[in-house]
């Protein structure tokens, strides 16, 4: 057993670990970085929608890295047949589609805004949707230093309180421009926008961490089609691979170790010690440090607070509050699709990603009064399957009459591919009690460690109302679109969609959360976990650029609070 020793070690190197191993390495901390996969380069992409798409090729294996899933505690559960997060360094960083969004001033105060305009009873009885500890006002500086940092593209909507035509007007307010222009307009993108303003709406384009032109010597994007759910293959995805890690590497303090499985927090009383992860060549290695940061996707955060009990903590690291684990939340994604007859809108060049988008119906952007329920979604045009290609299309369903086999559907292929457009409502979903991460019982993964298990179902009175609306407002933008055929994508039964939230959240209260807003665990003060699993509301937005901006807020806090005077922060 090797048995290495530092000042921090990180667990997972995406857009957290990318991020605090940059920022604590400039502070002189010493860093070990473990990443479950490889470490890629711009070179190792190509433009493969075969390897990419259809078979995930940046995506964790459900048949090595399993994670299952049921509806409710009452029924057997079964393996997710895909999953969307990272399995790199970088992470999800280097697959997703780039879109970068802040959240809105209300969404940190999702409960107590709800309870203040509509009263308590807005909200599900049963939800346990919560306030952040934290405000908009108080991340805002990490927002636009990820920004500049990696650069995003896009236009403001709202500069320190004045509104700007063209941008996003519901925005929370900024302190300056973004780093790069937006990126220029399609077909889909033309249409949509007229639509929305004949329906009176405030459509924007969606700002992306891509680059619109030059940056810090990575080109700007060719508009090549190939961008979710693929590397880029010239690096003008503002990934953490070519933004953030280039960063760590260059303090000299970093040392990232790749196919290092993590299986365990080591402890000692109410102090974590380090770390125990399991190596490429199957070894069993230590790694000592004093601050512990776990930056994993969701289902990895919490399975490892989980597998490192203690009989200190017989249900799991940290989780004195009972909380690990809970409170699982996921964007819902309905789909509203738009054929036309008498033109070509090619929505499969460009950046694939929500193209264009309106806010006008998220968060609490309208009036919620008698609607069935709160919050909202944004709303977006793009790809199917946020895919552009032919064998991203071909997943779809076609409109209601047309078969899914035979000349009819291959008809419809043909003449539909470069003549159709996709919608999209990312819908927030609220955090309830019982949808929550667990250990399966009865699957493990190539490690032989038990599979994470998630008990979820989406199809709730408070979410299924908003899908029906946001359903509703997509099929008349289409129609104002121009589209000779509308029509709805199916909805899932139940299975979680996009962008997982949720499991350690952060909060005020030891007693109700498992982390404060630094992210540092109430129970185990040099035990830090950082990243979407802390998330008390979800709101319709992506969670990337929070997340990175988290992850930069914490960093700062260790830095200049905790390296100083170790201990609790507050």
């Amino acid at each position: 057993m090797a048995i290495e020793k530092t000042d921090v070690v990180i667990v997972g190197m995406g857009a957290v670990g990318g991020v605090m191993a940059a920022e604590l390495g400039k502070a002189g901390l010493k860093v070990i970085g473990l990443e479950r996969g490889p470490r890629l380069k711009t070179a190792d992409f190509t433009l493969d929608e075969l390897r990419y798409f259809q078979r995930k090729d940046l995506r964790p294996s459900p048949k090595t890295q399993p994670v299952t899933w049921r509806p409710n505690a009452n029924t057997p559960s079964f393996r997710l047949p895909q999953m969307d997060y990272g399995n790199q360094a970088g992470g999800g960083t280097v697959h997703y589609g780039a879109v970068s969004w802040r959240l809105h001033e209300d969404d940190f105060r999702a409960r107590s805004h709800t309870i203040e305009r509509y009263g308590i009873s807005a909200i599900p009885e049963d939800s346990s949707v919560a306030d952040w500890p934290l405000s908009y006002a108080e991340l805002e500086p990490f927002y636009d230093r990820i920004e500049y940092d990696i650069g995003v593209s896009g236009k403001a909507g709202n500069l320190q309180g004045r509104k700007i035509d063209g941008g996003n007007v519901f925005e929370a307010p900024r302190q300056r421009e973004y780093p790069l222009p937006a990126l220029t307009k399609d077909q889909p993108s033309v249409l949509f926008e007229g639509a929305a303003q004949k329906l009176g709406y405030h459509p924007f384009s969606t700002p992306h961490a891509i680059l619109s032109q030059a940056y810090k010597g990575r080109p700007a994007c060719t508009y090549c089609t190939y961008c979710q759910a693929f590397g880029c293959y010239i690096g003008a995805k503002s990934s953490i691979l070519v933004s953030k890690l280039p960063e760590a590497d260059a303090t000299g303090n970093l040392t990232l170790k790749t196919g290092a499985m993590c299986y365990r927090i080591n402890t000692k009383g109410k102090r974590a010690t380090g770390v125990s992860y399991y190596g490429p060549d199957g070894s069993d290695n230590t790694i000592e440090a004093d601050i512990v940061i776990v930056g994993t996707f969701i289902y990895d955060n919490t399975r490892l607070l989980l597998l490192s009990k203690t009989d200190e903590f017989p249900s799991g690291l940290a989780n004195s509050s009972g909380q690990v684990g809970k409170h699982i939340m996921a964007h819902m994604m309905p789909n509203v699709f738009v054929g036309f007859d008498d033109r070509h809108v090619n929505t499969y060049m460009g950046p694939s990603a929500q193209k264009y988008t309106i806010d006008d119906f998220n968060a609490d952007n309208f009036d919620h009064g008698g609607m069935g329920f709160m919050r909202g979604a944004q709303i977006s045009v793009g790809t199917p399957n946020l895919e552009g290609g032919p064998i991203s299309f071909s997943t779809i369903a076609p409109p209601p009459g047309t078969p899914r086999w035979g000349t009819a559907y291959h008809e419809f292929l043909g003449k539909y591919f470069t003549r159709h457009a996709a919608m999209v409502g990312q819908t927030e979903n609220l955090a309830y009690p019982d949808q929550t991460i667990d250990l399966d019982p009865n699957t493990r993964d190539a490690w032989g460690l038990p599979a994470p298990r998630l008990t979820y179902d989406w199809r709730r009175p408070n979410e299924t109302a908003r899908v029906e609306f946001m359903m509703q407002k997509m099929e008349g933008i289409g129609r104002a679109m121009g589209g000779n055929v509308v029509w709805r994508g199916p909805l899932s039964p139940g299975m979680p969609g996009a962008h997982h939230e949720g499991g350690t959240r952060m909060g005020n209260d030891p007693n109700t959360s498992v982390v404060n807003k630094y992210g540092q665990t109430w129970d185990i003060h040099n035990l830090f976990v950082v990243g979407s699993s802390t998330f008390p509301s979800m709101s319709g937005f992506n969670p990337t650029l929070t997340i990175e901006a988290l992850a930069m807020f914490s960093a700062d806090a260790i830095a200049s609070k905790y390296k100083k005077s170790p201990g609790p922060l507050l």
